[in-house]
């Protein structure tokens, strides 16, 4: 058996050891275009921002592919042959498979501006985007970050601590309005522009300046106010990397995800997805990527289960995800209300569910609890480092408020020298 795993982030390299565990002579070969080894892609900031190299990224030793007999195949995938089983490679070679697993994650959406297209004009989700934002910026240039979601965020503490000066546009009223609610919002932009950063809120832009050279000079925003630019960085979201399917058997989604079964099988024969192209079912019913380094960790190792015959089916479970706002730690767990949804629009809270809100005084810290009936469903907690374990533990226990505010302060971490949690005058409902 041949197995091809097109991709060796999270997802196609847990879906590598799981087939091996279980099948000790099987015929595994890893394919990917960008980097010879895994690597932690949430990483790449700090390699960034010159903290760690890239090889301190890599989870495993460089041993583990001949100790497995992992084959590598580098080149760029321009299709897939379904019918007859083989990828197909830019100038023509084929790589035949039994079995075919995509894990071909995400790329940066497509900068939608006027004058994006041409030299500064930057993203930041793969290896190959740091390589080319790394080369030019460079200390003393300005630099404007275009949307307000993680990975804009990240950007702009890069750049930022690399000596650039950071204009942060944000489209929306706040800052990442499909997590945090506007006191959140207003916590995080306060914190944001404390490290020297220009926080643009409401800000929509018409389009990108260039001069009579093709160099950027500006962002132009709706109503005629320019930001001054030498270099753009468009974070305005990611779109999965599935261009290349568009003409195969293996059938898309209409937003470039490709479509799965509960067993994470597409509709073309032997061929499965995980991850970040992958089109899977939510709590809600909605059916699109999840796009989190656990949820293709666990995919990748369901497919491969799929892969051996195996009856199993993906079952997402309870949310939860950290992060950092430059040092401000953020940590959300279970069901938290989303201000606007995945298409961009408004979305009005379930009348069901209350808030328990109290923001620290003095401080760039709150907390967010999220209460349907008489139990607690979710968490939004900022400006300090929580456990997520117990967190979810206590959702799933259906914990009530009262019982769970008398216990917070046990899912903290760094008990010895973190202020503990307490009850602050004026928290309450909301």
């Amino acid at each position: 058996m041949h197995y091809v795993i097109l991709g060796n982030g999270a997802a196609g390299m847990e879906a590598a050891l799981a087939l091996r565990a279980r099948d000790a002579e099987g015929r595994i070969t890893l394919v990917s275009d960008e980097h010879d080894h895994f690597f932690s892609r949430p990483a790449l900031m700090y390699v960034f921002a010159g903290q760690t190299s890239l090889r301190d990224t890599e989870p495993h030793d460089r041993g583990l592919y001949d100790r497995m007999r992992f084959e590598r195949k580098s080149g760029r995938v321009a299709s897939v042959d379904a019918p007859g089983h083989a990828l197909v490679f830019e100038g023509g070679s084929r790589l035949g498979y039994d079995r075919l697993l995509l894990a071909v994650g995400s790329k940066g959406r497509r900068a939608p501006w006027p004058g994006s297209e041409g030299p500064g004009l930057h993203y930041f989700v793969t290896l190959r985007d740091l390589e080319a934002l790394d080369r030019e910026a460079t200390k003393g240039r300005r630099a404007a970050v275009l949307g307000g979601g993680l990975i804009g965020v990240e950007v702009a503490e890069v750049l930022h601590d690399r000596g650039l000066h950071v204009s942060f546009v944000i489209r929306e009223g706040w800052y990442f309005p499909v997590a945090l609610d506007r006191n959140e919002a207003t916590l995080v932009a306060e914190h944001v522009r404390a490290h020297g950063v220009d926080v643009r809120l409401g800000a929509t832009v018409d389009s990108v300046r260039r001069g009579d050279d093709g160099r950027i000079h500006s962002v132009r925003l709706a109503g005629g106010d320019e930001v001054a630019a030498d270099l753009v960085v468009s974070a305005i979201g990611v779109v999965p990397n599935t261009a290349f399917l568009a003409k195969s058997a293996v059938t898309l989604a209409p937003n470039g995800a490709i479509e799965t079964d509960e067993a994470l099988r597409t509709l073309a024969p032997d061929v499965w997805a995980a991850g970040d192209c992958a089109n899977v079912t939510w709590f809600d019913g909605s059916r699109r990527p999840e796009q989190l380094w656990y949820t293709a960790r666990d995919q990748g190792r369901l497919a491969a289960l799929s892969m051996l015959g195996d009856d199993v089916a993906y079952r997402r479970g309870t949310w939860y995800n950290s992060a950092k706002f430059f040092d401000m730690e953020y940590t959300t767990v279970g069901h938290v209300p989303a201000s606007i949804g995945p298409d961009g629009e408004p979305v009005v809270p379930p009348p069901e569910l209350r808030i328990w809100f109290q923001r620290v005084p003095g401080r760039f810290e709150s907390q967010r609890i999220v209460v349907e009936g008489d139990r607690v469903v979710g968490f939004t907690l900022l400006g300090s480092r929580w456990n997520h374990e117990p967190l979810l533990d206590w959702i799933h226990e259906r914990r009530s408020l009262d019982w769970v505010l008398g216990h917070l302060k046990d899912a903290q971490f760094d008990e010895e020298f973190s202020r503990r949690f307490r009850v602050v005058a004026g928290a309450g409902v909301v």
